[in-house]
């Protein structure tokens, strides 16, 4: 599903998010901890955007948040395990890294994030 701010009739952002998953041997070593060998289900955040002329407004970070409440609530319902994310470049991947996530072994710029950790990020932020 995909979600998409505006303002003034005009879009400002997007994301998308979906459910997928990863091979085990993709994932971070917290990530894949005491799991079989099997596909480790995720919640894909694909194609979080903000219009260039607003960039450093703080939508991002905005709309990463409101990306991560949904993906949390989905989690509940459909048992994922992680979000994932594969950052355009390294400003993504810094970015996406101060908020906790941490990259793939295989792919520095496929990036997850455990839902115990995003579940005591939100709830420390008066979300979860």
């Amino acid at each position: 599903r995909t979600y998409v701010l505006h303002r003034a009739g005009k879009v400002v952002g997007y994301y998308s998010l979906s459910a997928g998953s990863v091979r085990r041997e993709e994932s971070p070593a917290r990530i894949a901890k005491g799991l079989a060998k099997h596909p480790i289900g995720v919640i894909l955040l694909a194609r979080l955007a903000i219009d260039r002329t607003e960039h450093g407004a703080g939508l991002g970070r905005t709309m990463l948040v409101d990306a991560l409440s949904r993906a949390m609530i989905a989690s509940d319902a459909i048992g994922a395990r992680a979000v994932l994310v594969h950052a355009i470049d390294e400003d993504a991947v810094t970015f996406y890294r101060k908020f906790g996530f941490e990259p793939s072994p295989l792919d520095p710029k496929q990036l997850m994030l455990l839902m115990k950790d995003l579940r005591a990020s939100l709830q420390s932020l008066g979300l979860g």
